[in-house]
């Protein structure tokens, strides 16, 4: 087996400006509890960035059981704005401002209070207010060196922060504790040696857990020095861990090299099919959650990306029909769904190629 190895820095302090760099998250997953259909409807809500309907949704099914569990605090997080992330533990007034700012831009921008570009013109504005006050060059009209920014005051005042856009919105992610080792993963094209860091003790897990009251989250991201984990979102020693961090990130790792121009909807395709087609317990998990998450909408590309995953599947195993309930998928042996998922990559790489893998965009679009 080939082995390709990247130098990548190991230092603590490395996660601190680097937000030029294209950080593609790992797929939110459902943090405990049975999926309802008011749950998954409310999810797709959020990964799509528009939660503006989600009040009609629970007063329409009030049985259901997400109904149950979101209706209230839905209505004091997002209506009355009283339910908020808990910044006791946050010493520096300054991180407070900051974290308290992007809630009431994840609010603004959720319930679609204006267009999106009207709440962000605002938002960065005073964002880059308290950045000016404290020193740095304005940097209002370059969305990746105002993310730097945020990540390195929030760094001087003693935390790690991860900023930049998780498409649809602008994001904030900040942790105390952060421990790098080197892992080995193997993906179809070869093993790569990357560095993991492993974090933990968040004040945010950024806005699709703030949307999902945390029964939602980030998994990680991969940025080109290495791969970046939410350690208590996974058991480290199952096959979810291996597969839907260290296999999906591992490939948007190797491709930020082979493909530097890739957009985020062909990144997430390359690793949910890298996951399928590394998986065996697991198979038919990922195939309910990625039918059961499809949707064909251009500001979010895990949708997206579960659509054509879903779409390839069925054309290279269903004459292209898809099942029309996720538990279609287990009437097709594992291996066949694992081989077609490896078909796809390949093509996938056919079509970069003639592309030119230095300069493809993708393939993916509406």
């Amino acid at each position: 087996m080939l082995t390709k190895y990247f130098y990548v820095r190991s230092s603590l302090a490395a996660t601190i400006a680097l937000m030029a760099l294209v950080a593609i998250c790992s797929p939110a997953r459902a943090q405990h509890g049975q999926m309802t259909p008011v749950l998954n409807s409310y999810f797709k809500m959020v990964f799509a960035g528009d939660v503006s309907g989600a009040s009609a949704l629970f007063a329409a099914e009030p049985d259901d059981s997400g109904s149950k569990m979101f209706a209230e605090r839905f209505e004091r997080r997002f209506v009355e704005r009283s339910d908020s992330l808990d910044l006791s533990s946050v010493e520096s007034a300054v991180v407070r401002e900051i974290a308290e700012l992007f809630q009431s831009y994840w609010r603004d921008a959720l319930m679609q209070t204006a267009s999106l570009d009207e709440v962000e013109e605002q938002f960065k504005s005073r964002l880059d207010d308290i950045l000016v006050s404290r020193g740095y060059e304005s940097a209002l009209d370059d969305e990746d060196k105002l993310a730097e920014n945020v990540e390195a005051l929030i760094g001087e005042e003693g935390h790690f922060a991860q900023s930049g856009r998780t498409p649809p919105l602008l994001d904030l992610m900040i942790w105390t504790k952060n421990e790098t080792a080197t892992e080995s993963v193997e993906l179809t094209d070869g093993t790569y040696e990357v560095d993991v860091n492993y974090l933990d003790d968040f004040v945010s897990y950024g806005w699709s857990n703030f949307a999902a009251f945390g029964m939602t989250s980030t998994g990680g991201w991969a940025e080109e020095d290495g791969l970046y984990c939410l350690c208590r979102h996974y058991d480290l020693d199952s096959e979810r861990f291996k597969l839907s961090f260290l296999k999906h990130e591992a490939r948007h790792f190797a491709d930020y090299e082979l493909y530097p121009e890739l957009q985020p909807s062909d990144l997430e395709y390359r690793g949910k099919l890298t996951e399928l087609v590394f998986s065996d317990e697991g198979t038919y998990r990922l195939l309910e959650h990625f039918h059961n998450s499809a949707n064909r909408v251009g500001n979010a590309p895990h949708p997206l990306a579960n659509w054509y995953v879903i779409e390839g599947l069925s054309r290279q195993l269903l004459d292209g029909e898809p099942p029309t309930d996720a538990s279609g998928w287990e009437s097709i042996p594992k291996e066949q769904i694992r081989q077609a998922a490896r078909r796809l990559l390949e093509e996938h790489d056919g079509m970069l190629a003639d592309l030119g893998p230095g300069s493809a965009k993708g393939v993916i679009n509406l």
